[in-house]
Order: structure tokens, then C-alpha cells, then sequence
């Protein structure tokens, strides 16, 4: 499912399913293929991965089907051009804080390749476009996906801005996914994930999307992590971004081998080194 489809999913609030990829082995493209899976996550904020492997990694999951969503550094609209040129699918900015920020990535990935000043003007409704530019531009970014991080409590207060914000064909931004790490905190309960307070927060704004009609999830980028990743689907979510290979690796190696270790009767390993990504 990719590009306008994979849209189109996000705007009707139908599931999507992924995770976060960090192995760049060929290898693992198989194994992922068989996971039928709608996106993968390449984050290039936090994953060291070689530009050219990155690029040559959004085609391939493109040509099998499977859209990729690339994080960025930072909210900066030129590297989300620069992950579109590489072959990004849909761009996912990490702590974006306010609505000039938004209104420069929307201007990024659905204007492209229009920017400078007169992007300036058309963003913030001092100029309009001509109908054969709009349908340009329409055309072009057909296949283009938003999708914010709500990392802060300044995001959270402006949701609803986020929402309102438009482009050549609807809506400016296509989707929002809670980061828990940077979220809990911004609200000063760090890594509190299966805290009451931490669930209410991010339940609460999970459904406060659905109302708006924003597609809405979260990546659970830590080590056992499916209860809360269960609270968000059962809240509305429909950006199911479940953890990453190398930690369920971990979860599931570990779980492995304390089976057997337990058949030898030799110590289980219940303790590991919090991860969060």
C-alpha cells in the first residue's frame, strides 16, 4: 500500500500496520515481506543509516508494495524534500511545537517543488494559487504523506491547529503519532509508559484526532511494549507503529532462551537494559 492509497487509508482511518526498521541486511527484506505489512518506519533521527542504503531501501519496500515512512532530523522542510527525492513515501517530523513549523512542512511535501517567497504567500493565505498550479501541484504530490510527531505539551495544545491546516487537496496534515519517550517527558513522568496518568494522556488525545478526523497512533519504541501499544489500538488508533526488529528481537530472544534455561533449571534472565527509540 503506497503512495495516494496509503493516503487515502490514512484519511479514512483504516488500520495500518509497521514497525521500525534499524537492520539495513538484505536479509531482512525478505523476512519482512512476509510479515505483509502496510509501511516500515526508517528513522533517520535516532538509526545511523548510510543515505545511499536509506534511499535504495524506500524503493525497494516501494516496488514490493510496502509504503516507507522516514523520520527526518528535524523539523526542517528541506529534509523532507531530501527524503522525498530519496524515496521516502510519507515523511514523519519529530517535535514539531507550532503551527509556523507545520505550515513549512505541509509547503514542503504537498507544494514541492514551489517554495520561497511565494510558497510564504500561498501558505498563509495572502496569495492564491491559479487553478493550473493547483492541479500541478495536486498532481505532483499525489503520492506524499504528513505525518507529525506529538512529542510535547506544546503540541498537544495544538492539536487542533495542526488539524486545521490545508493544502491542494484537503487536508495539510495526514496523520499524528504520540511519541512516548519525548512525551512522558515533556509532561514530567520519564518512561512512565503504564502509568494511569501516562495511558489517560495519550488515550485522551488519540481519540480528541479521531474526533477531528486525523488518523492518529503511536511507536511503542521500547522493550515490551504491546500493552500499551493494546491501550492505544483500543482508544482508536490506526497507526499501529509497533516497536522495531531489533528490540522485538531482544523480547523474543530473551523469552526464547529462558524457556530453556528453565528446562536446565538455571537462572531466568528477567532484567534488561531499558531501550527507548
Amino acid at each position: 500500500m503506497i503512495g495516494q492509497e496509503f493516503r487515502n487509508a490514512l484519511r479514512m482511518g483504516n488500520p495500518l500496520y509497521g514497525t521500525l526498521l534499524t537492520s539495513t541486511s538484505p536479509k531482512s527484506f525478505d523476512v519482512v515481506l512476509s510479515l505483509h505489512l502496510d509501511f516500515v518506519f526508517l528513522c533517520a533521527e535516532h538509526v545511523a543509516y548510510n543515505p545511499e542504503t536509506l534511499s535504495w531501501m524506500c524503493r525497494a519496500f516501494k516496488a514490493a508494495g510496502i509504503n516507507p515512512v522516514v523520520r527526518i532530523l528535524e523539523p526542517s522542510p528541506y529534509l523532507a524534500t531530501q527524503a522525498l527525492d530519496a524515496g521516502a513515501g510519507a515523511i514523519l517530523v519529530p517535535y514539531v511545537e507550532d503551527v509556523e513549523e507545520v505550515l513549512a512542512l505541509v509547503g514542503a511535501v504537498k507544494y514541492r517543488p514551489l517554495k520561497g517567497k511565494k510558497l510564504a504567500r500561498i501558505l498563509h493565505g495572502e496569495e492564491k494559487p491559479s487553478a493550473e498550479l493547483a492541479q500541478y501541484l495536486q498532481q505532483h504530490n499525489r503520492n506524499n504523506s504528513l505525518l507529525l510527531n506529538i512529542e510535547s505539551e506544546s503540541a498537544v495544545q495544538n492539536l487542533s491547529n495542526f488539524a486545521q491546516i490545508t493544502s491542494t487537496d484537503g487536508p495539510g496534515v495526514d496523520g499524528f503519532v504520540i511519541g512516548p519517550h519525548d512525551l512522558s517527558t515533556s509532561f514530567e513522568m520519564p518512561e512512565k509508559y503504564r502509568s494511569p496518568e501516562f495511558i489517560t494522556l495519550t488515550t485522551t488525545l488519540i481519540k480528541q484526532a479521531k474526533d477531528m478526523g486525523v488518523a492518529v497512533g503511536g511507536h511503542t519504541g521500547y522493550r515490551g511494549s504491546l500493552e500499551l501499544q493494546k491501550d492505544w489500538v483500543k482508544a482508536g488508533a490506526n497507526i499501529i507503529l509497533h516497536c522495531s526488529d531489533m528490540l522485538l528481537f531482544a523480547d523474543k530472544l530473551q523469552a526464547d532462551l529462558n524457556e530453556l534455561r528453565l528446562i536446565q533449571g538455571a537462572k531466568q534472565i528477567t532484567q534488561f537494559k531499558p531501550e527507548s527509540i
